[in-house]
């Protein structure tokens, strides 16, 4: 990872991404592409997804930011945009914390 940091103001997230029906395989050389752009963000802490085993057009995405601005920037930045102009994505839902305790 491009930046690491101890302090409190990550912004960490987790989503569920749904693609739509016979984009997997596009979806995930997509997103191949994107983590690994985005590792090379400033500031990136961690950008990490997984492929589900039992469905093949899901995926987790683990995203954490040093800052919230350091997210607002990585939205913005033309290979994020290029992922989202793909049209792949069929529905994208956060993962409530409570799950994750």
């Amino acid at each position: 990872m491009a930046y690491s940091s101890s302090t409190t103001t990550n912004v960490r997230k987790v989503v569920r991404i749904e693609v739509k029906p016979g984009l997997a395989d596009a979806a995930r050389a997509a997103l191949l592409e994107l983590q690994h752009a985005t590792h090379a963000e400033a500031g990136c802490v961690e950008f990490v997804f997984f492929q589900a085993l039992g469905d093949s057009h899901s995926f987790l995405l683990i995203e954490d930011f040093a800052t919230p601005e350091a997210l607002d920037q990585h939205m913005k930045l033309s290979h994020t945009q290029a992922f989202f102009a793909r049209e792949l994505v069929a529905g994208i839902r956060p993962i409530e914390r409570g799950w994750m305790a």
